[in-house]
């Protein structure tokens, strides 16, 4: 539901009335949803939302990753940080049989680092892949999509996005179409995941081929 209401300008700004009312939990926002409305074309429903959801954006993600590099030295439990990839990242990611490939394969992760690890997810623009820079596209009758282009012809575009959902659309009804220049993945993650959790999923995509076995899952 909230991602059809995040489709149409009208109703985005119907949302954030629900938001300002408590209608609507703020904790309903995941980074991705967030961002559709604080990276708004409008900038009526962007400024509103920065104001709402602003515990959901992150300013300077040099002092965020300072932040969470307490995670690197805590103690880290894979299996729970599976669960915590299956609520903030699977919608977007595919690990160890978990989540869709919407998003860059992080499954295999071997040669990278836990720091580099952390600054990837919390400074995701740092480093993008082309194939993987969201696009947002305007259709003529009002409609807002944000996704990776997928494929495109010389008469339509398909839209991948979050959980694997493919849009088609002919050129004749889009408005607009343009690139962000940022990876599909928004900044704010730390919004939603403790140090703690953050050492838990580190562990899980570092040491996953491990849990199954009788290997050791020290780094």
């Amino acid at each position: 539901m909230l991602d059809l209401l995040l489709n149409r300008p009208a109703w985005c700004q119907d949302l954030l009335t629900a938001i300002e009312s408590g209608d609507v939990d703020r904790g309903e926002f995941d980074p991705l949803r967030s961002a559709k409305l604080t990276d708004h074309k409008d900038t009526t429903i962007a400024d509103r939302a920065r104001k709402l959801l602003a515990r959901k954006t992150a300013a300077d993600r040099v002092a965020v990753i300072a932040q969470y590099s307490k995670a690197l030295e805590l103690p880290a439990d894979p299996l729970r940080g599976r669960e915590v990839f299956k609520k903030n990242c699977a919608s977007c990611h595919r690990v160890a049989g978990v989540g869709v490939d919407v998003a860059p394969d992080i499954a295999d992760s071997y040669n990278k680092k836990p720091p580099q690890l952390l600054t990837d997810i919390l400074d995701p623009n740092r480093a993008i892949d082309s194939n993987y820079v969201s696009y947002t596209v305007v259709t003529v009758d009002g409609q807002v999509l944000t996704g990776i282009l997928a494929s495109e012809t010389a008469t339509s575009i398909t839209l991948r996005q979050q959980e694997d959902r493919r849009v088609s659309l002919l050129r004749d009804d889009i408005d607009e179409l343009r690139s962000n220049g940022l990876s599909l993945m928004p900044e704010g993650l730390e919004q939603n995941v403790s140090p703690q959790q953050m050492a838990d999923v580190i562990r899980f995509i570092k040491n996953w081929r491990y849990l199954a076995g009788n290997i050791p899952l020290d780094e």
